[in-house]
């Protein structure tokens, strides 16, 4: 219900919500015109990016595209901003000129949650922090050989030029209200929809209109660009005390409170239910939320009073809940596969761009 109110806070905020979406406008049509020049890498460069605030599955994806591509023989690394680390500069996980040496244990304030968490999911492949993406992959292709760069989170990054850019929709949250904030959740008006050289759908299991996102996809991107449809689904629990997976069957039944501070919580709690575990709490934090003892000591009372059996969080929040001490209820992080019916479709993407690259020099 739309109140007196909520009108006229839309009527003061409106002006400097079309300033900040003609500034957005403006730096896109700088780069469409070349009038800001996009640099260019020697090596193939994969983007993947959303155009909404929030968690669209991008480090799933990454994580997906970038195992692929270095199974195929493929030197591949990712690039990252790092968002929300307290360093600058360049800052590197897996250094494969350093394998074998001691190193210092790594934080996420120093690299971010998201690329700790794929480094450590991702052993053998370098990734490289820096909001500069082209320094990055310069990096990246004189020290490590990368022939194959991944670039997480690289929709709206358009001063670095890319070879495939695959944009992710959110299911569950398609076009973020068709607006800009505060309005809306989109990063960008909708013609950016046109970028895209292949669009992904994820958490593509659950109800969404369909009709009208294949709709707006085609009129903005044309009939030639593909359009593929994944989901992820949790598939184990990992005890953070002791490190044990378990397969997920093992929690069928059980009462969980929840911890996250993720872009799309609803999201996770969807998950954890679709797999048979109940919820009795759930405690969601903001984006990227820095966790502190009394944030997990709170969670943890609380998760005694409701009888629950464990916490459950996700990898990311997991990554940000190093170092704090647990209560009586153990914590377990949720463990997500990809699954599509477009696995090949995607992977001959992937693979023809890469080789389409490499024949042209």
């Amino acid at each position: 219900m739309i109140t007196t109110q909520s009108k006229l806070i839309r009527v003061l905020l409106w002006a400097p919500a079309k300033l900040y979406e003609l500034a957005i406008r403006l730096r896109v049509a700088a780069y469409e015109t070349d009038y800001l020049k996009r640099k260019q890498l020697s090596s193939t460069v994969i983007s993947v990016g959303n155009m909404t605030f929030g968690g669209a599955g991008k480090t799933p994806m990454v994580h997906y595209i970038a195992r692929y591509l270095a199974s195929e023989d493929h030197a591949v690394a990712i690039l990252s901003r790092g968002y929300g680390r307290r360093s600058s500069g360049t800052r590197v996980l897996n250094d494969p000129t350093r394998r074998g040496q001691m190193k210092s244990a790594e934080s996420y304030s120093e690299f971010g949650d998201e690329p700790l968490m794929l480094a450590r999911s991702l052993p053998e492949i370098p990734l490289v922090v820096n909001k500069k993406r082209y320094e990055a992959g310069r990096f990246a292709e004189e020290k490590f050989g990368s022939e194959v760069l991944v670039l997480d989170d690289g929709y709206q990054h358009l001063s670095l030029a890319r070879d495939l850019n695959i944009l992710l929709i959110d299911a569950t949250d398609t076009f973020g209200g068709f607006e800009m904030p505060p309005f809306g959740r989109l990063r960008e008006p909708m013609y950016g929809l046109k970028r895209a050289d292949a669009v992904i759908v994820t958490r593509a299991d659950r109800a969404f209109d369909e009709a009208q996102s294949i709709a707006l996809i085609r009129q903005s991107c044309g009939d030639d660009v593909p359009v593929m449809y994944f989901y992820s689904g949790i598939t184990a629990l990992r005890h953070l005390s002791t490190d044990e997976v378990y397969e997920v069957s093992n929690f069928a039944g059980w009462n969980v409170a929840l911890m996250c501070g993720i872009g799309n919580p609803q999201a996770f709690s969807d998950d954890i239910l679709r797999v048979g575990i109940n919820i009795v709490g759930e405690n969601f934090f903001r984006d990227h939320h820095a966790f502190a003892q009394a944030d997990l000591d709170r969670v943890s009372q609380a998760a005694k009073e409701t009888g629950a059996d464990a916490i459950v969080t996700t990898e990311k929040d997991a990554i940000r809940l190093e170092g704090l001490t647990h209560g009586e209820i153990p914590v377990y992080a949720a463990q997500l596969e990809l699954q599509s019916d477009d696995d090949v479709k995607l992977k001959s993407l992937l693979l023809r761009t890469v080789n389409h690259v490499k024949s042209k020099k």
